[in-house]
């Protein structure tokens, strides 16, 4: 899973810095906080493998949503491992 450096060190490389583009971030913290939202408990590391998993998951067609992150969070709920 990319960090914020890699990222940064991705578009030095591959794009010419005074090109326009459009760019959706999303983070741990952003689950985190949706997870408080929702009076759901959730650790760095679940918001991290949540992270992940979208960004390995993503579809470009539909992209990433909040409701994308409500349906991994309310995933949680059913899991066996809690």
């Amino acid at each position: 899973m990319p960090t914020v450096k890699d990222i940064i060190d991705r578009l030095h490389r591959q794009w010419n810095p005074d090109e326009h583009i459009a760019v959706a971030i999303w983070s741990e913290v952003d689950v985190l906080e949706r997870a408080e939202e929702k009076n759901m408990a959730i650790t760095r590391e679940g918001a991290r493998e949540i992270i992940r998993l979208i960004d390995d998951k993503q579809d470009c067609s539909i992209g990433i949503t909040w409701d994308t992150i409500d349906v991994y969070l309310d995933g949680l709920e059913y899991s066996p491992q809690r």
